[in-house]
C-alpha cells in the first residue's frame, strides 16, 4: 500500500485486513472521495492548545448479532469495543495539545500487523498531516454500531461501523468527518482492531 501524502485530495478512502478464518471475509475496497457515503454494510481512524470539552458523548448500539449471545455479554462487548473505538479517536484525532508534529502512539488497541499498516495510512487515520495548523479540536458526532459474530454462546468478532465528526480551529479551520469500519478480534489482550475500512474528508 502506497504511503499517503500531505498532498493528496480532502476525502480519501483506506482499506486494509488481515485475515482470520473465524471472521466474515472482509469485501474490497473501493476508492472514493465522498466521506458522506454510507459504508457497505458488512454481509458476509509543541504550542499549548490543548483538547476542548467533550460536548460530544460517544454513542455506542449493537446493530446486529449473529449467533446467540446473552443480554449480559452483549452489554459487555458493547462496553469494550466501545472503548477500543474511543482510545483510537483519541490518540489519533481528539486528544492532546495542538499544534503538533507527530503521533507516535495513534493506533492503541490494534494488533501489530494492523498499526504496521495503519501507520502508512496516517494521513488518513490521524490528523498528522494537519497537526501544525490546528490550534483545538472540538468533537461534535461520535457513534459506533456493532455486529457481533458469536459462537458457543460468545462474542468472537465484531464489525463497528463508526462515525466520528469534529470541528477544528487554526489556519485548518474546518469540520472533518471519519467514518467506515473497524474489523476486531478477541483474544488473550482482549478486543483488538485487526482491519479497517476508513473514509475521511473535510468541508
Amino acid at each position: 500500500m502506497p504511503s499517503p501524502t500531505p498532498g493528496r485530495r480532502p476525502g480519501a478512502r483506506r482499506c486494509a485486513a488481515l485475515g482470520l478464518a473465524l471472521l466474515v471475509t472482509v469485501s474490497a475496497c473501493r476508492s472514493g472521495t465522498d466521506p458522506s457515503a454510507s459504508p457497505q454494510r458488512l454481509s458476509r481512524g509543541d504550542a499549548q492548545a490543548s483538547l476542548a470539552s467533550q460536548p460530544a458523548p460517544t454513542r455506542t448500539r449493537i446493530h446486529r448479532v449473529h449467533g446467540r449471545l446473552s443480554e449480559a455479554r452483549r452489554k459487555q462487548v458493547r462496553e469494550q469495543v466501545g472503548e477500543v473505538v474511543d482510545g483510537w479517536w483519541e490518540a489519533a484525532y481528539l486528544g492532546g495539545s495542538y499544534p503538533r508534529t507527530g503521533f507516535p502512539s495513534a493506533f492503541p488497541g490494534f494488533t501489530a500487523g494492523a498499526e504496521q499498516r495503519a501507520r502508512a495510512d496516517k494521513a488518513l487515520l490521524t490528523n498528522e498531516t494537519q497537526a501544525r495548523r490546528i490550534d483545538s479540536v472540538t468533537p461534535r458526532h461520535r457513534s459506533v454500531a456493532l455486529d457481533i459474530l458469536a459462537t458457543d454462546g460468545r462474542a468472537r468478532s465484531v464489525t463497528a461501523q463508526f462515525v466520528l465528526r469534529f470541528d477544528t480551529t487554526g489556519q485548518q479551520s474546518a469540520t472533518t468527518t471519519v467514518r467506515g469500519r473497524l474489523f476486531l478480534v478477541h483474544g488473550a489482550r482482549g478486543w483488538r482492531v485487526f482491519g479497517y475500512d476508513v473514509a475521511k474528508g473535510s468541508k
